[in-house]
């Protein structure tokens, strides 16, 4: 059974800064918690472990579309299915995002709740403090070397 959940956020940076810490796809352990771990093979490829309903599985993922600083959309190429895409707008001062993620949930008890909305929506609000956090320390650093 594929579960297709989708959440948005809107973030106070730069539409060029939030799709930096979305192309940095070994960060997404980070902010999802579903990801356990990402290691990057090269600029396309990838090497993912996942926890999804309880079952761990490790799997290939392809960087299928790269359109900065608006999208970025993977796909697994082997194990569990899973694809997934960021949009990003231009949203006043910040930017606006939308994740979407789908992924193959074994057996017809999968339901997909841990990408539900709540828990698609935590990580994205992880992801806010995250960016929004390294906004203010680099504006921080600024503001005190300029007082040096």
């Amino acid at each position: 059974m594929t579960t297709t959940q989708v959440a948005q956020i809107h973030v106070e940076v730069p539409i060029e800064e939030a799709y930096r810490h979305w192309a940095a796809v070994e960060s997404f352990p980070d902010y999802i918690d579903a990801i356990d771990s990402v290691r990057r093979i090269d600029e396309v490829r990838s090497r993912w472990s996942a926890t999804i309903e309880g079952v761990s599985d490790d799997f290939y993922v392809d960087i299928v579309d790269q359109t900065p600083p608006e999208r970025l959309a993977w796909q697994s190429t082997d194990g569990v299915f899973h694809n997934g895409r960021v949009d990003l707008s231009r949203d006043g001062t910040g930017t606006r995002i939308v994740l979407r993620m789908a992924w193959e949930v074994e057996g017809d008890e999968g339901t997909g709740s841990e990408l539900g909305d709540g828990p698609m929506q935590r990580d994205l609000e992880r992801f806010k403090a995250l960016v929004e956090g390294a906004a203010a320390a680099d504006d921080d650093a600024e503001d005190g070397a300029v007082a040096s």
